[in-house]
This record gives C-alpha cells, sequence and structure tokens, in this order.
C-alpha cells in the first residue's frame, strides 16, 4: 500500500488523464501481488478464517474490483479520506447534538452547520458569506433568497470582482 500511495504523491499535481496514465504503468502490478499473496493466505490452513487476518483477506478479495475502480479515472481517489475529513464535524457533532437542548435547536443547528460546510466546499470564507448575507436578507424578497445560496453567492462576488 505504501507503494500505491507514493506512486499517487508522483502524480498528485497531474491533469485526470496524466494521472490516470501514471497509475496504469505500475499501479496494476502493485495491486495483482497483493491479490495473489492474499489468495495464497486465504488457502493457508495456519490461517484462522475468523481471525483478524482472515477477515482482512476475506474483506480484500470480496472488495478487490472495488479497491481498484479508482485505477479507470484519474478523477477519482484512492482512498474515501477528503470525503472523511469533510463529514468528520458532522459525524463528531451527531453524539453531542442529541443533548442540544430544544428540537427546534437541533435542526437550527444543523442548518448552520451545512452553510458552514457548503461555505468550506466552495473556498468562501464563512464570516464573509454570513456576514453579507444576514445584512442583504431582510430586504430581499423569498424569490431573491436563492441567489445567496454559496455557490451563486460566490458565482456574484466572482462576478463583481471582475466587473469592477
Amino acid at each position: 500500500m505504501r507503494q500505491l500511495y507514493q506512486l499517487e504523491s508522483q502524480h498528485k499535481n497531474c491533469s485526470p488523464q496524466e494521472r490516470r496514465k501514471g497509475r496504469l504503468q505500475k499501479a496494476p502490478a502493485f495491486w495483482l501481488a497483493m491479490k495473489r499473496r492474499a489468495e495464497v493466505l486465504r488457502t493457508d490452513r495456519r490461517m484462522l478464517p475468523q481471525s483478524s487476518l482472515g477477515k482482512a483477506v476475506r474483506y480484500f478479495l470480496n472488495e478487490y474490483s472495488a479497491l481498484v475502480g479508482y485505477l479507470r479515472d484519474g478523477r477519482f481517489e484512492i482512498d474515501s479520506n477528503l470525503v472523511e475529513n469533510d463529514v468528520r464535524p458532522s459525524v463528531i457533532g451527531k453524539k453531542r447534538w442529541l443533548f442540544i437542548g430544544h428540537p427546534d435547536a437541533g435542526w437550527r443547528s444543523a442548518v448552520v452547520y451545512t452553510i458552514i460546510q457548503s461555505c468550506r466546499r466552495y473556498g468562501i470564507n464563512p464570516q464573509e458569506y454570513l456576514t453579507d448575507v444576514l445584512q442583504r436578507l431582510p430586504s430581499m424578497t423569498i424569490s431573491q433568497v436563492r441567489d445567496l445560496l454559496p455557490d451563486r453567492w460566490k458565482l456574484h462576488q466572482v462576478q463583481t470582482a471582475t466587473a469592477a
């Protein structure tokens, strides 16, 4: 696995096409070697199927086609770390939110966290976004509110900066 991650780091700043091409040069051989080793381990009578290693080998062989799926497209990541990092605040907060107090407070907190995460995803400073939106919101009609969503807000900011 270390070799696969080293290969990924070599192609980190490449285009998706170059990244895929770089992966296909070496990664399939690493994956095939790991698969062969797992198959040998699976047939080894000394390894108990319900042991930690037995479960890991079975998982690896059962999920092999999904694990190598990232080789099909250079836009795919080798792992789900980016997604896990994005959802971590929500997962950690989930237990805390059980004791948030009033039922409406939980819903309101979820809305605020969603807005903040959306801002981060679009590369927007959440404080700048909320300051602007909360100042403009009282004078807007319901049909204009959609323009305050983070993706549209950012587009408007870029257009305004370009026009100036």
